[in-house]
């Protein structure tokens, strides 16, 4: 049996005022909206994949160059010259 089989063999077994309470849960489910999405996505994860790389883009562009780090050089004593 599948699922939506079995669910409709459970609610042909409620009475009329629990059929009654079901339909009201529904009803404000729908509204809230909770019906279209089944998982909520995480509290970090705001915006599609799209809006969340165009945020990062300008964020990135905002913060480039405005650091004084500079990559860790060798010491002039320690490389030796070489000729071609």
């Amino acid at each position: 049996m599948s699922m939506v089989e079995l669910a409709v063999k459970k609610v042909r077994e409620l009475s009329a005022p629990q059929a009654r309470k079901l339909l009201g849960w529904l009803e404000t489910r729908q509204c809230n909206g909770m019906a279209a999405r089944r998982h909520p996505r995480p509290w970090w994860r705001k915006g599609t994949a799209r809006q969340r790389m165009k945020k990062l883009k300008a964020w990135h562009d905002s913060v480039r160059g405005t650091t004084d780090w500079e990559p860790p050089r060798m010491p002039d004593d320690l490389v030796k010259p070489f000729r071609l």
